[in-house]
């Protein structure tokens, strides 16, 4: 069963790792984590997101109770039932046109993520490239975030290549 899960974890070293080891004790296997070190919560905080899969049900109370003991604050959790995951490439001027507000904009489409961003960028004035894994819930929304992103890109002159499932 996939899952995915919103912890806030304090900015100090180990915190990730507490975080991440109840989830491989109980069998878990991490398929994204998105370390938003740029946003704070409300706490003060940083939120990381994670998509793993468990064996179950039980499997992922264990995980959650194992969380709480060690002081692990878990905002979110739901299983991901049939995701659907993307990647496509980014080129152009990348930095320059905000990539937080690109991912952003994805991330705003209820049931969409963007669960994974690899960065390259250019020498001072030249074009960077960008590989970016888009997970969704269902085909419609994947195919919606395509067309936004082909939308965004368009606006901000970027070249975007897709696979050839995400035509």
């Amino acid at each position: 069963m996939l899952v995915k899960m919103v912890m806030e974890l304090e900015d100090v070293p180990g915190q990730l790792l507490k975080g991440l080891e109840p989830i491989a004790r109980f069998g878990g296997n991490i398929k994204s984590i998105m370390h938003q070190r740029e946003r704070k919560t409300p706490l003060g905080r940083l939120p990381v997101m994670l998509i793993f899969d468990v064996r179950d049900q039980a499997t992922l109370k264990r995980i959650l109770a194992a969380l709480k003991q060690v002081g692990v604050r878990v905002t979110q959790v739901g299983e991901r039932e049939g995701e659907i995951v993307t990647t496509v490439l980014l080129i152009g001027h990348i930095v320059h046109t905000d990539i937080r507000q690109t991912i952003d904009q994805l991330n705003a489409i209820k049931g969409v993520t963007v669960s994974e961003l690899n960065l390259a960028v250019g020498s001072l004035g030249r074009e960077s490239s960008a590989r970016m894994v888009i997970a969704a819930d269902n085909k419609e929304r994947s195919m919606l975030a395509i067309s936004k992103l082909r939308d965004i890109a368009e606006k901000k002159k970027l070249l975007l290549v897709t696979s050839i499932e995400a035509i």
